[in-house]
């Protein structure tokens, strides 16, 4: 079992990168769950995902001189995630239908996430998914950062090192595009409003959800 301690992700992170076992236990300990979520909301095999989440954090180790670890820790790990997640992707034999290869207007529309794992959503659920997975991946990840995980505007820019206007400018447009593509593929109106709950509201029962679906996070060895 993981041990906690008052340390900050940033402590425990720079301590597991001077060779610090136990500091990288814990830091694994308090973010892989969220790690896992979000491969889990986009990974169609869930073979796949705890490769996908080992990768993630070897990358945080082994990233000595990447200066994005002084902002938030959280989004630093889920930044290194998403950009695992599309270069898996990119290896994939649908990468060349998807466009992954730019980016720019790619969405993940076509990839199925697993099917045991949409078979725990609820109606609502699966169609905020299919919505979100609507939008181009540049805005998604977006969303996901700020949405579900409570990552503010500037820390996503320096995540992504991409300007703060740009940020601000997808998370407006993307939430515009999310409305638009519910409104879309709702079967009705009730359906549409049962979705469709105000942004906090439904950022705050979506996480909680989605938390709740993974369960506590495993220790690492």
């Amino acid at each position: 079992m993981t041990i906690r301690t008052d340390h900050t992700d940033l402590d425990l992170l720079l301590g597991w990168r001077r060779g610090d076992a136990r500091m990288g236990a814990e830091l694994y300990d308090r973010h892989k769950t969220a790690v896992t979520n979000l491969f889990r909301r986009n990974v169609q095999s869930k073979q796949d995902v705890p490769d996908l989440v080992q990768q993630t954090f070897l990358a945080c180790v082994h990233g000595k001189n990447d200066p994005a670890i002084t902002g938030n820790v959280r989004g630093y790990i889920l930044g290194i995630a998403f950009h695992t997640m599309t270069a898996f992707f990119r290896r994939a034999r649908t990468a060349p239908t998807l466009g992954i290869e730019n980016g720019q207007g790619t969405t993940l529309a076509s990839i199925e996430p697993d099917p045991e794992y949409l078979l725990t959503l609820g109606d609502e659920q699966r169609l905020l998914m299919k919505a979100i997975r609507r939008l181009p991946i540049e805005y998604q990840v977006i969303i996901d950062l700020n949405n579900w995980e409570g990552i503010t505007c500037d820390e996503i820019a320096a995540i992504l090192r991409i300007p703060k206007g740009t940020v601000r400018s997808r998370l407006q447009r993307g939430r515009a595009a999310l409305e638009k593509n519910l409104a879309a593929l709702a079967d009705s109106p009730d359906m549409l409003a049962a979705t469709t709950m105000s942004l906090s509201g439904w950022q705050r029962g979506i996480h909680a959800w989605i938390t709740a679906q993974a369960g506590p996070a495993d220790p690492a060895d």
